[in-house]
């Protein structure tokens, strides 16, 4: 994901580009030529718009919108939450008061789950420091409460004499992300682990694509070799009524997992399941290709999950065996969120039948999950809302089963889950948060050398305002959700808590802005949430980075991401390994790139010739010489390292090759190095080719044994024993 922002605001002394910054768009940047891009007037009426400023061709709009954001700042006497780090500081409160006789009191009413006690405190208003004054004598003031909250989601009271208190949320966190005692450290632990696509695992029962039972299977196997951890591509709902839209990185929904995971043979009314039997007879023309069959596979899975729900009504439904509990506990401890989701499902089987697989066209009455059409809908369909809760339910608890593995088998992190930026705008999630998302944009990408139009990924950010109206409650939903039964989650595109490149809706990506984010208040709940979870933070940090921003994730325990590939130092020289940062994960490649034979053999690049994905005839030339180049550039740093290549006929990839790339990260100083599993079979396809959605079969590559025969594999007993030989994993201290 290429990023070019560099903090240039246009316009100085326009009225329209002091409103768009007003509200939080930057109208300029440097894209990846080094050009400097300016957004088009009408592209940010259509951004100010998308955020609740809509501009009328009257000359006084711009000026009526822009006393109105200034009315509005001076209108509340409280922020609408308060995010507080625990840096030693006192808690600052900027408080809009009018003086009043007598002194103010401040209430802090904690968390019941910290433990706390009620603290309380008084002030003098007209004591306090003035930071602005605006028009008509209005001042705001800053309120310093000399108390350090323990870490949770409190409350905090403000009250005068003849006023009516005022309470907002209080969100006390932690400086910085969890980490393992001793990580820090410069001589710290290092650990390895295997990254997977879940859907490509294959397994002695699996149902035409891999399941939590195959990747629980993974996961012993990985402990048992020294592994740390067990990375995997994000989990997330995707669409029962379009299973060919397979890309888990646009998905139906964050909060909630895909379905199709499950593993049947797995769950616990499969041995009472009627017709069940009847479905996997027709296994092995799913098992057997080396491709997902999104159709086949989905249309067996969903209806023995039917017939297995069938049987989990009968036996525990309302009743007080174990199942029927804990099935319970999950339905109220997922609330409403779960029952929207739920009904989101519901609904879309119906309509999805009549061809309107999106929400926005379902009849208008439904597009308001809070409506009373959908409240009724609700009670007429109670059981289909049952039976999707019922998918979640199991969902999870297999998962829980897996991070079970990890455990048991000696890993370190455990589960490394993955959290993708966004979600379908035809999806639940879209549905369910309403006006909190910006509609009218859609996250992108600008410019770069691969595609000169820049990128419009299709679905809307968070309104930044709204969201901090909401104590930014569904971030920390978000969050934790990502962070359930994981050791480690991998935020895609991190910079996106900084700002976000947006593209409004029916242009082009280079009439694009970036629309700044709250940063500092999502990292803090980010590490609220990462030390209440014990989970690590990784944050996917490539393309071009602005100034500053990775030295900020290192001060506040996110870990980079660094792959091989892209770590470069002048002329394209490899950075050696003992040149990588500590605080960060390595590896080779990741699923957008090709994996390291694929890379050595041009494997993509003869898709993007097949498919014709260059801009030009130039690119095309510039990216095969590039590669023609790079490959004896490799072999000669990996020589250095002690690691020579045997030469090969054509651009066949040397035997050595995934071994000695292995190595070279191995050597780094970074907490944590990933092994793709399709670099430890020297698979050549690569899970996803950016550009394409039909054209390459993204999302439904599988690899070419059975998890169970994995062990077995000298290739991983390799990859283990060059991670334990340069100190990573449980033999370690022996190198």
């Amino acid at each position: 994901m290429t990023d070019g922002w560099d903090g240039d605001v246009q316009g100085a002394g326009d009225p329209l580009r002091e409103l768009a910054e007003r509200v939080g768009l930057i109208d300029s940047y440097h894209d990846a030529f080094g050009a400097l891009m300016t957004t088009p007037d009408h592209a940010l009426r259509a951004g100010l718009s998308a955020l609740g400023v809509p501009l009328n061709r009257d000359e006084g709009a711009i000026a009526e919108a822009l006393n109105r954001i200034e009315e509005d700042s001076w209108g509340a006497p409280l922020p609408p939450c308060l995010v507080h780090v625990l840096t030693g500081d006192p808690i600052s409160l900027p408080i809009v008061w009018p003086e009043t006789e007598g002194r103010g009191e401040w209430t802090i009413f904690p968390e019941a789950e910290t433990g706390g006690v009620e603290e309380k405190g008084v002030f003098d208003l007209e004591a306090l420091t003035v930071i602005e004054e605006g028009e008509g004598g209005r001042r705001r003031r800053l309120l310093d409460i000399p108390l350090a909250p323990k870490p949770g989601y409190h409350q905090l009271q403000i009250s005068a004499p003849g006023r009516d208190p005022v309470m907002i949320p209080l969100i006390v966190a932690p400086s910085t992300c969890w980490l393992p005692e001793g990580w820090e450290a410069k001589d710290g632990p290092r650990i390895w682990g295997m990254s997977a696509q879940v859907h490509g695992l294959r397994s002695e029962t699996d149902w035409g694509i891999g399941d939590f039972g195959a990747l629980a299977a993974l996961a012993r196997t990985v402990g048992r070799q020294g592994g740390g951890t067990l990375g995997i591509n994000p989990l997330h709902a995707l669409f029962r009524a379009r299973p060919n839209h397979a890309s888990p990185y646009s998905p139906n929904s964050r909060l909630f997992l895909n379905p199709l995971y499950i593993a049947i043979s797995d769950v616990p009314e499969y041995p009472d399941a009627q017709g069940v039997g009847a479905l996997e007879q027709d296994l092995g023309a799913l098992r057997e290709p080396d491709y997902v069959d999104l159709e086949g596979v989905a249309s067996h899975k969903w209806s023995a999950l039917e017939a297995l729900f069938q049987v989990f009504l009968v036996k525990h439904l309302g009743r007080r065996t174990a199942r029927g509990l804990a099935f319970s506990a999950f339905v109220k401890e997922g609330g409403e969120p779960l029952r929207r989701f739920a009904l989101f499902e519901a609904l879309s089987e119906v309509h999805g039948k009549e061809g309107a697989w999106s929400w926005r066209s379902w009849p208008e009455a439904f597009h308001d999950a809070r409506s009373a059409a959908c409240t009724a809908f609700s009670q007429e369909n109670a059981d289909r809302l049952t039976f999707y809760r019922w998918c979640q339910f199991e969902a999870d608890r297999q998962l829980s089963l897996v991070a079970s593995a990890c455990a048991r088998s000696g890993q370190t992190l455990g589960l490394y889950r993955d959290l993708a930026l966004g979600a379908d705008p035809t999806g639940a999630d879209s549905w369910i948060l309403g006006d909190l998302m910006a509609e009218g944009i859609s996250v992108g990408a600008p410019p770069d050398p691969l595609n000169a139009k820049g990128q419009n990924w299709g679905f809307p950010p968070f309104h930044p305002a709204r969201l901090r109206a909401q104590a930014y409650q569904p971030f920390v939903d978000l969050i934790r959700a990502n962070m359930r039964h994981a050791g480690a989650v991998r935020i895609d595109h991190v910079l996106g808590l900084m700002r976000l490149f947006c593209v409004p809706n029916g242009m082009e990506g280079y009439e694009g802005f970036y629309l700044s984010m709250p940063m500092e208040d999502l990292i803090a709940i980010l590490a609220l949430e990462s030390h209440r979870q014990r989970c690590l933070v990784i944050g996917e940090d490539l393309g071009t980075v602005p100034n500053g921003f990775r030295d900020r994730m290192a001060e506040t325990g996110i870990l980079s991401y660094r792959l091989f590939f892209f770590e470069r130092g002048e002329g394209g020289a490899l950075t050696p390994p003992e040149s990588y940062p500590r605080l960060a994960m390595v590896a080779a490649s990741t699923h957008d790139l090709p994996t390291l034979c694929g890379y050595w053999d041009g494997r993509d690049l003869a898709w993007k010739n097949r498919l014709q994905l260059w801009p030009n005839d130039a690119s095309r030339d510039a990216e095969g010489w590039a590669r023609h180049g790079d490959r004896p550039r490799i072999a000669e740093a990996l020589a250095g390292q002690g690691t020579p290549l045997t030469p090969m006929e054509g651009f066949e990839p040397p035997p050595e090759l995934v071994p000695a790339v292995t190595q070279w990260l191995a050597r780094t100083p970074s907490i944590l190095a990933l092994t793709q599993l399709e670099d430890v079979l020297e698979m050549r396809e690569q899970a996803n080719l950016p550009g394409t959605v039909d054209e390459h079969p993204n999302w439904r590559l599988r690899v070419p044994l059975t998890v169970e025969s994995l062990e077995s594999d000298e290739r991983l007993t390799r990859i283990a024993q060059i991670q334990a030989h340069f100190g990573r994993g449980p033999e370690g201290e022996r190198a």
